[in-house]
This record gives C-alpha cells, sequence and structure tokens, in this order.
C-alpha cells in the first residue's frame, strides 16, 4: 500500500474505529464487530461445479481432548462432513474491475477488508517493492474519503466517466457511485508516465457482478489476502475478530506439524499446538489442508511501546480451540482467478 492510500484510510479509520493502531498497521484497525458466533465450516467444492452449485461440508469443533498417539511428523483426516447449502458460505461482491492494466501484468492479489477490497495487478510477486497496479473499491469507509475527493485542491480534482475525481500523488480517486470510492495507484512501477497510466488504467473501469468466496472469517469484518502466482501456488493469510481480540488466521497446503508443538485432537480432528510465543494451534482440514489460528500481534513500526489496551496476550489451546470452532473456513479456496486478467 502506497503513502496515500495508508494515510487516507487511517484518516477514515481514525474518525470510525474505537481504537486505532499506530500508522504503519491501518489495515488492522477496524471499528470493534458485533459479535457472533459459527460453526467452523469446512467448505468442499465438488469438481467441476460451480461456486453456485459446489457441494459444501459442515464440521463443528467443539474443543480439544488430549491426544493418544504419539508425537507426529504429519497430521491426517479421515472425517466425512455433512452437506449444507452454499449460501452458508460468506461471499464479498467485488463491483468493479479494471478494463486494461500495464502490459504483461496480471491479478496476483486481493484483499478483502472492513473498508472494502483491493485488486493487485503485477507481472510477478506482489512484495512490498515489487511494481504493481492497485486497484481499490472503498466502501464502508467512502462517508469519509468521498468528501476529501470532493474537496481537494481546485488543481488536483478532475473527473472520471463523469464521477467527481482526484489526484493524491499519483494515485487517483473518484466517486463512483453512492458509498463507493474507486481507486487506481502504481506502486515500484519505473518507466512510465504515472499519472497518464492511472489515468488510462482508471478510464477502462467497468461494473464486475462477480463475487469472491471469503477464505475464513470469524464475523463479517474479516481482513484478508489472498495471493500467488497461479492456482496452484497460493497463500492465504489474515485477521478477525472474536469477542472483541483479533486473531490471526492462515491457510497452508501442508499436513507438517507446527515446530515444537504438542499434538491433540480438536472435535475430532487431528490437531497440534505450541505455547511458543502467544499460542497456535493447527488444525487439520484436509489431508494436504490445515488451518493455523494465533492471537493478532500489534507493532509499531519504530518498535515504540503500544498503547495501552492493544498489548498481545498468551492464548491457550482452549482459547484457540474456541476461535477454531467460530471459524468459517473455505476448504476449497477461491484461487482460480490468480494469473489472469
Amino acid at each position: 500500500m502506497n503513502e496515500t492510500t495508508e494515510t487516507l484510510i487511517t484518516d477514515a479509520l481514525h474518525r470510525r474505529a474505537e481504537r486505532t493502531p499506530p500508522p504503519g498497521a491501518v489495515l488492522a484497525a477496524l471499528h470493534r464487530p458485533r459479535r457472533t458466533r459459527k460453526p467452523l465450516l469446512l467448505v468442499l467444492a465438488t469438481a467441476g461445479a460451480t461456486a453456485a452449485a459446489a457441494a459444501l461440508v459442515v464440521a463443528t469443533v467443539n474443543g480439544p481432548t488430549a491426544g493418544q498417539a504419539p508425537p507426529a511428523r504429519q497430521l491426517g483426516t479421515t472425517s466425512a462432513p455433512e452437506p449444507v447449502l452454499a449460501a452458508d458460505v460468506p461471499t464479498r461482491a467485488l463491483e468493479y474491475r479494471p478494463g486494461v492494466v500495464l502490459d504483461g501484468y496480471t491479478e496476483r492479489e486481493r484483499v478483502i477488508g472492513p473498508w472494502g477490497t483491493a485488486r493487485l495487478y503485477a507481472p510477478g510477486s506482489t512484495e512490498p517493492g515489487s511494481p504493481l497496479v492497485r486497484f481499490g473499491v472503498l466502501t464502508a469507509i467512502a462517508g469519509d474519503v468521498g468528501p476529501k475527493v470532493e474537496n481537494a485542491p481546485v488543481g488536483d480534482r478532475t473527473t472520471v466517466g463523469g464521477a467527481v475525481a482526484a489526484w493524491f500523488g499519483d494515485s487517483l480517486y473518484w466517486n463512483a457511485a453512492p458509498g463507493h470510492v474507486l481507486s487506481v495507484s502504481l506502486e515500484g512501477v519505473t518507466g512510465v508516465d504515472a499519472r497518464a497510466e492511472v489515468r488510462r488504467i482508471a478510464d477502462s473501469v467497468v461494473p464486475d457482478t462477480t463475487s469472491m468466496r471469503i477464505p475464513f472469517s470469524l464475523n463479517q469484518y474479516p481482513y484478508v489476502e489472498v495471493k500467488g502466482s497461479g492456482a496452484a501456488d497460493w497463500t492465504i493469510a489474515g485477521t478477525s475478530d472474536l469477542d472483541d481480540v483479533r486473531y490471526g488466521a492462515e491457510l497452508l497446503r501442508t499436513a507438517d506439524a507446527p515446530a515444537g508443538s504438542t499434538p491433540t485432537t480438536v472435535g475430532g480432528k487431528p490437531a497440534h499446538y505450541t505455547a511458543d510465543g502467544f499460542g497456535l494451534l493447527a488444525v487439520q482440514l484436509a489431508p494436504t489442508l490445515q488451518v493455523r489460528v494465533k492471537p493478532d500481534e500489534f507493532k509499531t513500526p519504530d518498535g515504540t511501546p503500544l498503547p495501552p489496551g492493544l498489548e498481545t496476550r498468551h492464548a491457550p489451546v482452549e482459547v484457540l480451540a474456541r476461535v477454531a470452532e467460530a471459524l468459517v473456513v473455505d476448504t476449497n479456496p477461491d484461487v482460480a482467478w490468480i494469473g489472469t486478467r
């Protein structure tokens, strides 16, 4: 995320959040969610089926019990859950997409956040410092960002498709529709006229009726990053809240237990827990798919002490098992779009 986008979201969240982490961690700063509890959904889509017609299965994690098996390097699973309706899988409407990007760039990352969504296009990795095009759809904070667009200095004002727009640095923001502020920016891209390319991409944006299945969530305010080089090479990680406490979650294509962990079972499923750090629980959802949950650790960019109330607390296995019980997980992640235009 570039500095302009970081600042705009930080300012909006300062007005909307009950507590906001220091700058540099703005994507973790959200207003406290309503408390909700859901069973762990293991969503297995039938091969060849569309998302709407996918066959889904559900299982509930009731809590940890001591495992009787000796420590193992791998976790296995033989569970056979019952099918449920596809409507039980949370989705997020994407609503808009750019019609063109830079030559040789494909979609490599999607971000689902409480503030909206982002789609990243790149020739390769989207790691910090890599060249990429970032397209954002701001919804929850549009009421805070929209006025900034309307009241930008006269010299920075413009229009996109007849909508009020403004330049913030070389990033272009426009009020596309009520409750929707769109943005385009280039990050780490050299050898081009940045504003000319941003303008070309912004002018190409069209409505998108696509919805994306959310890989995991504890409530309606998850933050999830899905990225990779292709449908067979991806990483999924993010955060979500339960009872006003933020937890990190990660989906891994592995059967390996975390280093130094102790075997246990969670709701009849193989699991491993380690008390190292702030605690971590790994639950095997399928033969080669694992979800790991742990307390989300807030850090300041410069290492200074955190404000009161943001300190990370250690979580015992019982607490993380309760998080797993509430976690909704799509075990056939929506990743077919990675590497496409």
